[in-house]
């Protein structure tokens, strides 16, 4: 098998009560999660953490659905991917929306009425107080700004994405602003919202406080991913010892891998029956 970024990934059964999230989850997919792991007894992909200098506890960074999912099904510990949170090779970027059923200057009116967030037409480089932007169809934005401090960023940005969530208007992620590449790809969406990144240290900072960034907006790129684990949720669930469930997780890694059942993909790969 070839070795992908540092080697070999590490697998690990943890708590699930040692996860912090960063990121609110989608219920409509935690239902459908809960539906298919109750039905399959089976998590085909272990999310993905970060260990934390200085703590014991691991930093979510893919995965908060199937976690919720898991804790709805009272299990107590899950098997993760464990990357280095200070590896410079995972980086914190994020997702743009492009949002349908809602036009932009709609949008911008419920945005100031329901957020409370100032709109303007320019936005400074630099500008500490900027949330985001709302691009109609003709290329026109509005930028949105609030003061405050992180805290008050996480909940004026939870109450902006609140506005279409909440009147059901559909919302697809894009990883760009090319709106002539929207215009092709969504020809009937009424708005694309433009995001900020967020730092490591921020994203950090807002779990450590036991608060949640909108679903769908930080997009981790991990240097590596493993997937088609297919763990057995019954031995997760079981009351089994964690030093037992850790040692099964062992043998099993090394039955894998004697048994030439691992594989290392280096180029870009499509998965079709996630």
């Amino acid at each position: 098998m070839s070795q992908s970024h540092g080697g070999f990934p590490d697998l690990r059964i943890v708590p699930v009560s040692d996860l912090l999230l960063h990121e609110e989850v989608d219920l409509e997919r935690v239902a459908r999660l809960l539906d298919r792991l109750s039905a399959d007894g089976i998590l085909k992909n272990p999310p993905i953490v970060a260990s934390l200098p200085d703590s014991d506890r691991f930093l979510l960074l893919d995965g908060a659905n199937r976690v919720s999912a898991i804790e709805n099904l009272d299990i107590p510990h899950l098997l993760v991917q464990v990357e280095s949170f200070e590896d410079p090779a995972l980086e914190v970027r994020h997702w743009n929306h492009v949002v349908r059923d809602i036009e932009a200057r709609e949008l911008a009116d419920y945005v100031r009425s329901a957020a409370g967030i100032e709109l303007v037409d320019d936005a400074p480089e630099g500008d500490p107080d900027y949330l985001g932007s709302i691009v109609a169809k003709d290329g026109k934005a509005l930028h949105m700004r609030a003061p405050g401090s992180m805290k008050d960023r996480v909940r004026h940005l939870r109450a902006m994405v609140d506005v279409y969530y909440s009147r059901e208007a559909r919302m697809d992620r894009i990883n760009h602003a090319d709106m002539a590449s929207v215009k092709e790809q969504h020809p009937h969406f009424g708005a694309v919202v433009i995001f900020p990144d967020f730092s490591k240290d921020a994203v950090r900072a807002v779990a450590e406080a036991g608060d949640r960034l909108p679903s769908g907006m930080t997009r981790i790129l991990v240097p590596r991913r493993v997937l088609g684990f297919n763990m057995r949720l019954p031995l997760l669930k079981s009351n089994l010892p964690l030093e037992e469930k850790r040692r099964w997780l062992a043998d099993q890694i090394q039955h894998k891998v004697s048994e030439h059942e691992v594989r290392y993909y280096q180029e870009p790969t499509f998965v079709f029956d996630d």
